[in-house]
């Protein structure tokens, strides 16, 4: 059962994460043939800092999860009480949290090992990347997905 359930997890990700209407395109006519109309996009001016702000404090916490302070799970809350005071909250950052805390949860219970957690983190950056492109009303301060996109090693939502 453990093998199976980062599948089953990534599954109902994306099942769950997956809107009609924010993944798909706006299809416009031109010359005879259909393409897809994007208008020009900017992150937030602060988006980066904002980033800077979340690693800092997932370091702070990290910190005290390695001195036994508090739980993976505890962390993964105060990270996430962090960025909604600090940052905000948008749809994208708060599918990737829940699939954070998710993912802290199984770890922490012994469900999953760490190595199945981060995977199971990465699939889920993975599908917001793929999805990114074509949203149409793309949140202007992704920074708690780019903060894990960063860690992971993955290129940033743009």
């Amino acid at each position: 059962m453990k093998k199976y359930l980062p599948l089953i997890l990534a599954g109902t990700l994306l099942l769950n994460a997956c809107s009609v209407s924010s993944i798909m395109p706006s299809w416009g006519k031109s010359k005879g043939r259909t393409t897809q109309t994007t208008a020009a996009y900017q992150l937030d001016s602060k988006h980066w800092s904002d980033v800077a702000k979340l690693r800092a404090e997932a370091q702070r916490l990290g910190t005290q999860v390695q001195n036994g302070k508090i739980t993976k799970v505890q962390a993964a809350l105060m990270l996430n009480q962090f960025r909604k005071q600090h940052i905000g909250s948008n749809s994208v950052d708060d599918n990737v949290y829940e699939v954070y805390q998710e993912a802290a949860v199984a770890s922490q219970s012994g469900k999953i090992s760490a190595e199945q957690s981060k995977a199971y983190i990465k699939n889920a950056l993975m599908g917001w990347q793929q999805r990114w492109p074509y949203m149409s009303n793309k949140p202007k301060n992704p920074a708690f997905t780019n903060f894990l996109l960063e860690y992971m090693g993955m290129q940033p939502l743009q």
